[in-house]
């Protein structure tokens, strides 16, 4: 599916500011072949890929790349688990976009201590939710409710296998359509019991 032009520039700008980029008159050095054989995919670069290649026009699609982009996670780059929620911010919703910002503390601190000296980034596997208590509403035209679960493993900057993360996370999502275009209009995440 081609983008339309509003959301390939929102892509792009999303990306930009956290990319980084080289001052104006410095060079910046080519990387080595044997640099880039062994690098992690960096979360920004899987993000961007998957942003471009989702199919908008299926609620199943957008949910499902959405719960896998707010997984995956750069402790190296990352602040808190909410920077991986603010690349997903071009299949929100206007209104959930602007809501979207990272906190202040991060929930995961510890964690992130414990990761951040190996270069560690998450990756995630997604699959359907456990059902919740009460309605999850039923589909129409317009709306679409998805829910999903996550896990995810932990890896080196190289790529190794570090640990399972031993949580589940439930993921719910409410999805609208407009102009044919399924973007998630608020979630809900709830880590369940292992």
């Amino acid at each position: 599916m081609r983008l339309p032009k509003t959301l390939a520039a929102i892509v792009l700008t999303a990306a930009l500011p956290l990319a980084g980029c080289a001052q104006a008159g410095t060079e910046q050095p080519a990387p080595s072949p044997s640099s880039t054989a062994t690098s992690k995919p960096a979360a920004l670069s899987v993000t961007v890929q998957k942003l471009l290649e989702v199919d908008r026009a299926h609620p199943d699609k957008v949910a499902a790349t959405f719960a896998d982009i707010i997984t995956r996670w750069d402790v190296a780059n990352d602040r808190t688990e909410t920077a991986a929620a603010v690349r997903a911010q071009p299949l929100m919703i206007p209104e959930l976009a602007k809501r979207t910002v990272e906190p202040e503390r991060n929930a995961s601190q510890a964690l992130w201590l414990e990761l951040a000296p190996l270069g560690a980034f998450s990756e995630p596997t997604i699959r359907p939710g456990v059902p919740v208590d009460g309605d999850e509403g039923t589909d129409t035209e317009n709306v679409a409710y998805r829910n999903l679960t996550a896990t995810w493993t932990w890896r080196d900057a190289d790529g190794k296998h570090l640990k399972d993360d031993q949580r589940k996370r439930n993921i719910f999502l409410v999805l609208t359509k407009s102009n044919g275009v399924w973007s998630v209009a608020d979630y809900v995440t709830e880590d369940l019991p292992a």
